[in-house]
């Protein structure tokens, strides 16, 4: 997709998004319609933006201009200058980059919303809209189910999204109904298992966990006793322990202290990476016959040392089949000094020169859910682009050679640079 072409108003209560060959136009609250048509068919046809419309609004504070000393005369270019007296000149505005005019755009749509409604939307990573309509219908005063349960009002903004979306303004009669009832007869409606356990479960998800795929896999999860146990003994539950929790013979391989790390690292709430190095330890050992049935791992620490290890040994039993592998094409167009690396044969080169594994991640990004870069400037670094839940292409990791972390102006040029390419 061109980077020009990625653009975004917000004018007369509704949301523009350009993208590749396509417009795209998202009603404002209380509307909150959605339509899209390609460039060259002139129907509009409804649409749910796979993207979050509901953006973390931080304000940055601007620092404050030195005032200059009294008396002193306003310096203009070509040394001319203005008396004392003039009066000011007229501030000039930088032009804005795409990306600021994206923010600007899809800070305005939230600024539309009323505020609690933004508060509970924003920690969802995707399905805002059905989210949105949820609310509209719900009101003020029966919205707190998004609060005392968000993962079960997103099963329910799902449940019924094709009524919510409905033009005509009519009262959802089972939503309705439902919604006055208990948690456990609400799960139980919704096909969910109805225990305690479960409802105490349900009730544990953090907001950013839930997705169409983990919806899928719920059910099985919450009847499961063994995960449920394991639930019962967490504070809260992220996508990297549910993602971990959903497969029996991963799972079998994490202590308790494990899940209550995972629990606590920021970034699995966005992306299961311990459940994924453990699934790439899985498949290796198994390749090369080594069993870990019986370990059970207390820290990340050891798994990283692990996958190294198995990694070197990996490459080498399959090299050939590596080197038949076909890559996709890059996700995201690369730079001079951010190059997308397209075969196994650029992987096992990156990782003999930086010292790392990254020829492990042959088979996903051969899946098409990883991609990895090759990062010249600031710093020489390897970085790894992840696709969330939803489709959203994240920085996975970015590391220097060795696995050192890099400087925060190299991660702020990588974030620059994906930010140009995405909504």
């Amino acid at each position: 997709m061109p980077a020009d072409r990625l653009d975004a108003r917000f004018k007369q209560d509704t949301l523009y998004v350009f993208k590749a060959e396509e417009t795209q136009l998202i009603k404002a609250w209380p509307d909150l319609t959605a339509v899209r048509k390609h460039d060259r068919n002139a129907r509009w046809l409804d649409f749910e933006p796979d993207y979050p419309l509901i953006r973390p609004y931080r304000p940055r504070r601007k620092p404050k201009p030195k005032a200059p000393p009294a008396g002193a005369p306003q310096q203009l270019a070509l040394d001319l200058v203005l008396p004392p007296d003039a009066p000011p000149l007229p501030p000039t505005r930088p032009r804005l980059t795409p990306a600021q005019r994206r923010k600007r755009a899809f800070d305005a749509f939230r600024f539309s919303c009323p505020k609690p409604v933004a508060r509970r939307i924003e920690p969802f990573r995707g399905d805002h809209l059905p989210l949105l309509r949820l609310l509209r219908a719900l009101g003020e005063e029966r919205a707190d189910l998004l609060d005392t349960s968000p993962a079960l009002g997103y099963c329910l903004a799902l449940a019924f999204r094709e009524s919510l979306a409905a033009r005509a303004p009519e009262r959802h009669q089972r939503l309705d109904q439902l919604v006055g009832r208990k948690q456990a007869e609400i799960m139980d409606r919704l096909g969910l298992p109805q225990s305690k356990r479960a409802v105490r479960a349900m009730a544990k998800i953090r907001p950013g966990a839930m997705s169409r795929e983990l919806v899928g896999g719920l059910k099985r999860l919450l009847a499961d006793d063994e995960a449920l146990q394991v639930m019962g003994h967490l504070p809260a539950l992220n996508l990297g322990a549910l993602t971990l929790l959903l497969d029996p013979q991963l799972r079998a391989l994490a202590t308790p202290v494990l899940f209550e790390a995972i629990v606590e690292e920021p970034q699995e709430g966005h992306f299961p990476f311990t459940a994924r190095r453990l699934a790439d330890i899985q498949q290796m050992a198994d390749a090369l016959g080594v069993d870990i049935s019986r370990r059970r791992f207390r820290e990340r620490r050891r798994l990283d040392g692990l996958f190294q290890d198995l990694a070197r040994d990996y490459t080498r039993l399959e090299d050939g089949r590596l080197q038949s592998c076909r890559f996709p094409p890059p996700p995201l167009p690369g730079t001079d000094a951010i190059v997308p690396l397209r075969a196994p044969q650029a992987l096992v080169e990156e990782g003999r020169r930086q010292h790392n594994c990254v020829a492990g991640y042959a088979e996903r990004v051969a899946g098409g859910d990883t991609y990895i870069y090759r990062v010249l400037a600031p710093q020489r670094a390897t970085l790894s682009l992840v696709r969330w839940p939803g489709g959203r292409w994240q920085i996975g990791e970015l590391l220097l050679a060795g696995n050192h972390p890099v400087s925060a102006a190299t991660r702020r040029t990588v974030e620059g640079w994906l930010d140009t390419h995405r909504l």
